[in-house]
């Protein structure tokens, strides 16, 4: 099976293409939901270490963590982010790689697409057979953050500088999707970079 991690800037339409991956037969997953799972498992060694870093206001006694008031204090504190990068990352990377062992064993699939905004930085890109790059202009980021979150154009600027540098992820890029303009666009890119990566591993 062909281990192909897809990455990206926030808004630049990861989702849309991994579901594109999906329809054409090919295991998708996000490190995100991933993470997610993790964090609001409720386990308490998960609990409480994050509770030792956000404080009681961030758990709700009887639910567990409370995902808005998490959400927020993730975004708004860069510490705080660091943390659960660092402490959550290798449990998903753990995950991970259960799912691979197991998807292997059953041979189902011949390409396991992985979704993750933090593959570069993490250096988790070098598990991978291809990279894949989506992006878009950074105008087309602001407007699509500003559509989808509710935020300000200063809001949607201050998210996006806070984001690891397109031009370090191209580094390690071995293919590129540019998801400005239609969907039908950016649907055509995607089947033409799974073509090429089907060539370029000799799988056609």
């Amino acid at each position: 099976m062909f281990k192909i991690g897809l990455t990206g800037g926030i808004c630049t339409g990861k989702t849309f293409i991994l579901n594109i991956f999906k329809e054409l037969d090919c295991y998708t997953i996000k490190a995100d939901e991933i993470a997610k799972n993790i964090i609001f498992s409720n386990k308490p060694e998960i609990v409480t270490e994050i509770v030792k870093v956000f404080g009681e206001s961030v758990l709700d006694q009887k639910n567990g963590i409370k995902k808005d008031e998490f959400t927020r204090m993730l975004f708004e504190d860069t510490e705080k982010r660091n943390f659960v990068n660092n402490f959550i990352h290798p449990l998903v990377k753990a995950e991970k790689n259960n799912i691979l062992n197991d998807l292997e064993k059953s041979k189902v699939y011949d390409f396991f697409i992985y979704e993750s905004a933090l593959l570069v930085e993490s250096g988790t890109y070098k598990d991978f057979d291809k990279i894949i790059i989506v992006y878009t202009s950074q105008e087309e980021q602001i407007k699509r953050l500003m559509n989808r979150d509710g935020f300000s154009q200063e809001e949607a600027e201050t998210r996006l500088k806070s984001q690891f540098p397109l031009s370090e992820k191209l580094k390690v890029a071995h293919y590129t999707i540019d998801t400005t303009g239609t969907f039908e666009n950016s649907r055509a890119k995607t089947l033409e970079t799974f073509h090429l990566i089907k060539k370029d591993l000799n799988f056609l």
